[in-house]
C-alpha cells in the first residue's frame, strides 16, 4: 500500500481548521479510526517480560510503557523522528536499569517483539462485525510499526475487518501531531469531521477532538480524566463506546437478523 504523499496530508491538517474544535453531533460518522490500544492488550508485552521479571513484570510494562510515551512526545515535539521500536527498546532498557537489571538484547527483543503479536480484548471482534454490517468503514491509525499492527491483526483474526492500516512511521511524526491524524481523512478520503476516533488515552483522544474528529476514549484502564485534555464525545469502558459514537444499534441488529 503506496504511502500517502507530503501534499495529501498537509491538504488534511488544512481542511481540518476549517472545522470546529468539537465535532457537531449531527455529522454522520461514516468511518472509524482506532488507536491500537483499543483493540489490543499488552498481555502479550506483560507474559514475555515476566520471564524476566517475574512478578515485577506488570510494573516494569507499565513503568516503561510511560517512558516510551514520553520519548514520543519529546522527539514530535523537537521535530524529530525515531521508529517505535527502536524508543520502545530505548524505554525498555532505561526502565530495566532503573530497576537495578540490565537487559541482554536478546531479551529486549524478546519483549519488544510481544507488539507484533498483540491480543484482541474479548468485546473486539463482535462490536467490529455490527460496525461492518452497518456499513462503517474501519482503520487503525497507530504509532506502532505498520508490519506490527498487521501481524498483530493477523494473530488475532479480525484483519478482515480494516480497510487501512496507518502507520506515524509513514509521516515521521507520532500522534497527537495534526499530520499523524491526518492520515485517516488522506487514506479514506473522507472530511476529518465524519471520521470517528477512538482512542485508548486520553491524551490521543484531546489529539483527535482537536484535529476535529468525533471521539470517544475507550478508557480500559479507568484512567482520570485530566483538567488539560479536551473533553472527547464519548466516554467507555470498551467497544460499546465505539458503537454508541457511530450510532450503531448492536440489539436493533440482532433483531434483524
Amino acid at each position: 500500500m503506496p504511502s500517502a504523499s507530503r501534499r495529501e496530508v498537509l491538504a488534511a491538517v488544512a481542511a481540518s481548521a476549517a472545522v470546529p474544535l468539537r465535532a457537531q453531533s449531527s455529522n454522520r460518522i461514516t468511518a472509524i479510526a482506532f488507536d491500537a490500544f483499543v483493540l489490543f492488550s499488552t498481555s502479550r508485552v506483560v507474559s514475555r517480560s515476566k520471564e524476566i521479571f517475574g512478578d515485577e513484570a506488570a510494573a516494569f510494562v507499565a513503568s516503561a510503557s510511560a517512558r516510551l510515551f514520553a520519548y514520543t512526545w519529546l522527539y514530535t515535539s523537537a521535530g524529530r523522528y525515531s521508529g517505535f521500536e527502536k524508543l520502545a527498546r530505548d524505554a525498555f532498557e532505561a526502565t530495566a536499569s532503573a530497576m537495578g537489571r540490565e537487559l541482554r538484547r536478546s531479551e529486549l527483543d524478546h519483549i519488544v517483539g510481544g507488539y507484533s503479536v498483540l491480543e484482541p480484548w474479548p468485546d473486539v471482534p463482535s462490536a467490529l462485525e455490527a460496525l461492518q454490517h452497518d456499513s462503517v468503514r474501519l482503520a487503525i491509525l497507530s504509532n506502532l510499526p505498520r508490519r506490527a499492527l498487521v501481524s498483530s491483526l493477523a494473530a488475532g483474526g479480525i484483519g478482515r475487518y480494516f480497510e487501512h492500516v496507518l502507520s506515524t512511521d509513514e509521516v515521521g511524526r507520532f500522534k497527537p501531531a495534526p499530520v499523524a491524524y491526518a492520515l485517516a481523512a488522506t487514506r479514506l478520503r473522507l472530511k476529518v469531521a465524519s471520521i470517528g476516533f477512538a482512542a485508548s488515552a486520553g491524551w490521543d483522544a484531546s489529539g483527535a477532538t482537536w484535529f476535529g474528529h468525533p471521539t470517544v476514549w475507550v478508557n480500559r484502564s479507568h484512567s482520570m480524566a485530566e483538567p488539560a485534555h479536551q473533553t472527547p464525545d464519548v466516554v467507555s469502558a470498551g467497544m460499546e463506546g465505539v458503537l454508541r459514537l457511530a450510532r450503531v444499534d448492536r440489539a436493533h441488529r440482532r433483531q434483524r437478523t
